[in-house]
């Protein structure tokens, strides 16, 4: 088990990823702690890419009669655990948007900056370890600071707003299966709908370092939110829309030694709200320390 503890902190950090156009990303936690004063960095890569688009709840093409609209983002995490219960995570990245015109004066927009980074706290609150049969519960609580990016355009890398983010995690790891849960609310700054977000995993080991996961992904906004062509909507008015979104993906993982690990990620946004039918995949790999 201490290995698989290890392996699935590495999985959680290496799978998180951020949507075109929202800052409501589909950052997942980890009810695993690792051993108190060791911790991980993870470097990976992000790309997403859409065709099409919904406006409110109708799917259709993006601007330019299906230009495509993509974003890639470099990601920096952080993991370590101060204590057996209580972990520390920073995640910050530098992102490019780019979509092909004409989609308004200029013949295409691109963008690029820093993105939001969040730094969170987790504390394991029960551990399957010792405990007899129950699963592993932590509560997340966390700040978001808004990069350096222009909000206002359909690629904007975020809504570009300050806030705190809270979730409850539940994950048990049996022999070779593990699963995972995870259900919390985000509030940001100005007029920035909250949001409730759910994500759910599913771990198989195939081997002692092979393993993959099934993942589903939800972020619902506030229906207080605007819709893209709706009344009061306005291109500046970006980061006030009602943005919703359901991933369905899978992940690869892989445990090379002791100190290093490799995940890969594949999703697909199959169903949302103002927000684009993004194809997502991503790579990373992760240097695991220890400090005395």
């Amino acid at each position: 088990m201490r290995m698989n503890r290890r392996f699935l902190q590495a999985a959680a950090l290496g799978a998180a990823f951020l949507l075109v156009q929202a800052a409501s990303g589909f950052a997942q936690g980890t009810p695993w702690i690792a051993e108190p004063r060791s911790g991980s960095v993870t470097i990976s890569y992000g790309h997403q890419a859409a065709t099409e688009f919904w406006r409110a709840d109708n799917k259709g093409p993006t601007p330019g009669n299906g230009a495509e609209l993509s974003q890639t983002t470099g990601w920096l995490d952080f993991n370590y655990a101060l204590t057996d219960a209580v972990a520390v995570d920073v995640r910050s990245g530098f992102g490019r948007s780019h979509i092909p015109g004409p989609v308004g004066p200029t013949p295409q927009e691109s963008f690029s900056g820093l993105v939001d980074t969040n730094v969170s706290l987790t504390w394991r609150i029960l551990d399957e370890l010792v405990t007899n049969g129950a699963p592993s519960i932590a509560i997340r609580a966390g700040v978001i600071a808004a990069g350096g990016y222009e909000t206002g355009h359909i690629n904007s890398l975020g809504d570009g707003g300050n806030g705190a983010e809270a979730s409850v995690i539940v994950g048990r790891f049996v022999d070779r299966v593990g699963f995972s849960g995870e259900l919390g609310y985000r509030l940001r700054s100005g007029e920035i709908p909250a949001d409730t977000f759910a994500n759910l995993a599913a771990f198989l080991a195939l081997t002692d370092r092979i393993s993959v996961a099934a993942d589903y992904r939800m972020v619902n906004g506030d229906d207080s939110g605007l819709d893209i062509g709706g009344p009061g909507f306005a291109p500046d008015r970006f980061p006030e829309l009602q943005e919703d979104a359901q991933l369905l993906g899978g992940r690869l993982l892989v445990t090379l030694n002791d100190s290093f690990s490799l995940n890969g990620f594949y999703g697909q946004v199959v169903s949302g709200r103002n927000t684009a039918a993004s194809s997502v995949f991503g790579a990373g790999v992760t240097y695991t320390f220890i400090t005395n």
